[in-house]
């Protein structure tokens, strides 16, 4: 079964609304979904999967240039911090 795709022009204001929205719903079906609910859970799955390609579509315009991050220094491993200690 092939999912039919739709174009509909929405504004910039009107995707936020619906964003918001979205995110409320998201909330709403995690507490239900906890509380037993097998329905909330299923919808809860779809509704994300929705959100993370919402998500991965605002990623791009969101995006830092690599040239303004800063590199850090790569800090001690949890494995030398032992070691470290148990040897003093």
């Amino acid at each position: 079964m092939l999912d039919q795709i739709q174009r509909v022009d929405f504004t910039h204001n009107d995707i936020e609304v619906i964003k918001d929205a979205l995110f409320t719903q998201e909330k709403i079906l995690a507490v239900q979904s906890r509380a037993g609910g097998n329905a909330a859970k299923i919808r809860l799955n779809e509704l994300r999967g929705l959100l993370y390609r919402i998500r991965g579509q605002d990623a791009p315009s969101k995006a830092i240039p690599a040239s303004t991050l800063k590199t850090k220094e790569p800090s001690e491993g949890i494995w030398q911090q032992v070691t470290r200690m148990l040897s003093d």
